[in-house]
């Protein structure tokens, strides 16, 4: 294979799925002797200390998207790249408008987007959700490519933004089950209780989350169940106001923002998940990757693909919190085969296999290597 010239975009690298899963890309490539870029909006987040040292950065001085996209443009072409990738969504969606010009300037250059989101649920969150959906419909299939994470994320785009349609391809999230083995051996100032069980759940504290429904339906379980949750985010002070209303806060405890929080997904019994929404939920396969069963809603972006009934955890029907305890109970007194719960992940989304589907993406005849 001959070297290409691959740049990727992202607007920060603070811990995240489409954060993480950038670096993931990038290093991959980069270890593959292709000259790797990375084009960044605002140089900061603790990922970055990941990133191998043979890509080359691009840091546009700590703007905004929408303000520094002149500048960003201004790099795509002073590099003249044979791939772009950009890895979230109002990324996605700024740059769009823009690709029918540059495609004048570098007619060689191959566009490729990554989409985080189910775009028809995130665009209702927006200020303008009216606004968002009329430039998916009409710009963003100026990529070449749209990579869709999970099978409703495809389904999506393909029902409410049909002229993306054949430009969709499906491919779930790599989880690099050694390196997160290796991160879960490392030691924590924290010890789950061993007459207890250890419930956990990671993941940013903002509404669509619905920690609110967790703590409801934690609040059904027995008096030796305990929830660990790791995470900080908008919600938090609402959360914890809730755990001392409910009269459940003597069995919660708020562990923050962990930049390694496999030693907890490692320990505990099992993880919960209670999102009203999810791109492709990276924590259910990090969690499973360590053997850990989870237990989760079956919300739209992935979940219900995740998840094999009885064998790596179970579903619940999105919203239910007494299905939600009830089901948790049965997770516990089920007692899964660890060894099983690792081989879901390891057959289905392991590193080797996710990225060799990338590399048939980036491999394309129709993009000049140099």
């Amino acid at each position: 294979m001959k070297k290409k010239k691959l740049v990727g975009i992202i607007h920060e690298l603070t811990m995240g799925g489409a954060e993480r899963m950038m670096v993931n890309i990038l290093n991959h490539f980069s270890s593959n002797q292709d000259e790797v870029h990375l084009i960044i909006f605002h140089n900061i987040g603790t990922l970055k200390n990941l990133l191998d040292s043979s890509i080359i950065v691009h840091d546009l001085g700590g703007v905004s998207v929408k303000k520094g996209m002149a500048k960003c443009l201004k790099e795509i072409y002073k590099i003249e790249p044979n791939i772009i990738f950009s890895g979230i969504g109002h990324l996605n969606i700024a740059l769009a408008p823009f690709i029918p010009i540059m495609k004048t300037i570098l007619p060689k250059t191959y566009w490729i987007s990554r989409e985080t989101n189910i775009v028809s649920l995130q665009n209702q969150e927006e200020k303008y959700p009216k606004f968002f959906d009329f430039l998916y419909r009409n710009t963003y299939r100026n990529f070449d490519v749209i990579i869709a994470q999970s099978e409703d994320m495809r389904d999506d785009l393909k029902l409410n933004y049909p002229l993306t349609k054949s430009k969709i391809e499906l491919i779930n999230n790599p989880i690099d089950m050694e390196k997160i083995d290796s991160l879960s051996l490392k030691s924590i100032d924290y010890k789950f209780r061993e007459d207890m069980v250890n419930l956990l759940s990671v993941g940013t504290l903002r509404k669509r989350k619905r920690h609110d429904l967790l703590l409801k339906a934690f609040k059904l379980l027995p008096e030796n169940y305990t929830l660990t949750i790791v995470g900080s985010g908008l919600e938090e002070q609402n959360i914890k106001s809730l755990s001392k209303e409910l009269k459940i806060d003597s069995r919660i405890y708020f562990e923050g923002h962990q930049t390694n929080p496999y030693p907890y997904m490692k320990r505990a019994d099992i993880l919960l998940l209670t999102s009203e929404h999810e791109g492709f939920p990276n924590v259910l396969l990090e969690a499973n990757s360590l053997g850990t069963p989870v237990v989760a809603f079956d919300c739209k972006g992935g979940v219900t693909e995740i998840i094999e009934e009885g064998i790596n955890g179970l579903s619940v029907k999105n919203g239910d919190i007494q299905a939600l305890a009830k089901r948790v109970v049965e997770a516990i007194e089920f007692k899964f085969n660890e060894l099983e719960v690792k081989e879901s992940v390891r057959r289905r989304y392991s590193k080797e296999i996710i990225m060799r589907k990338y590399e048939d993406i980036f491999s394309t005849k129709e993009v000049c290597y140099v």
